[in-house]
């Protein structure tokens, strides 16, 4: 496990490199994009644990912060979700030069699945796209977070506190979460991604409103649902206790589960 710092001087990134176990060691690498800040924390140690045994079949895997959130420069009130797009792109091309892997894949959660995604819509070419629990209507995932934080407020009695600039006590300016409400997937194509698959929890309309748009337009869509405890905003930490969803992916992309 190797921390690291990469981008541009203007923008530099935070982010952990692990090299593949020598023994299983394969010429693929995986680039784990995290979920919103809201979530982050919850998801922390399921990434870890991710990365730990995508490691342990052979594959090269970076996980990092986005630009303006944890070790990485900069603020989120000067960042944009367009900038976290070209963030995905900037840590692709980190994990080819630091691995040498001749074949990437993507592994993206929640907000962090939209983003990856997105970069693969905008020209990024991967071998595997994977969606875990995406967001794949940007309106709904901030209705999700602002309903979650109404709820907090009450619950802690600080009903006077809510505020466009900060949501579930995390600065999220209004400019951002506006920008993040125009996500729609449904309105993209990923022509560059070779293989798209999405694991989920349960059978949301959105997931299915999305296989149903790229089946149409000719692209195949493998999905999972893998049962967990909970799902969405401020369920995640419970749902992620089970091992289920890290053990399908990491088989599904070592070829054990097609």
């Amino acid at each position: 496990m190797k921390p690291l710092f990469f981008g541009s001087s203007r923008r530099r990134l935070y982010g952990v490199y692990h090299a593949a176990h020598a023994a299983t060691a394969r010429d693929e690498a995986v680039l784990l994009c995290h979920p919103g800040v809201q979530e982050y924390n919850a998801t922390h140690w399921a990434f870890r644990k991710l990365a730990a045994m995508l490691v342990r079949d052979g594959f090269h895997v970076l996980r990092f912060d986005w630009s303006g959130t944890g070790d990485s420069a900069g603020d989120v009130q000067d960042v944009s979700p367009a900038d976290w797009i070209d963030d995905v792109g900037v840590a692709a091309r980190e994990l080819a030069a630091v691995s040498a892997a001749r074949s990437l894949s993507i592994v993206g959660m929640r907000l962090g699945a939209a983003l990856g995604a997105l970069a693969c819509a905008a020209g990024l070419s991967v071998g595997e796209l994977v969606l875990w629990e995406p967001v794949v209507v940007g309106r709904r995932y901030v209705d999700e977070l602002e309903r979650l934080d109404a709820s907090e407020n009450f619950r802690l009695l600080h009903r006077g506190r809510r505020g466009k600039e900060q949501l579930v006590g995390y600065a999220f300016p209004s400019a951002m979460r506006e920008a993040i409400a125009e996500i729609d997937l449904r309105k993209e194509r990923f022509e560059h991604a070779k293989r798209l698959s999405m694991f989920v929890s349960s059978d949301r309309a959105e997931h299915r409103e999305l296989r149903e748009v790229l089946s149409s337009a000719g692209v195949a869509v493998g999905c999972r649902q893998v049962l967990e405890d909970a799902t969405g905003a401020g369920a995640l930490e419970s749902a992620l206790l089970s091992n289920n969803v890290l053990v399908a992916i990491t088989d599904h992309l070592s070829g054990r589960v097609s």
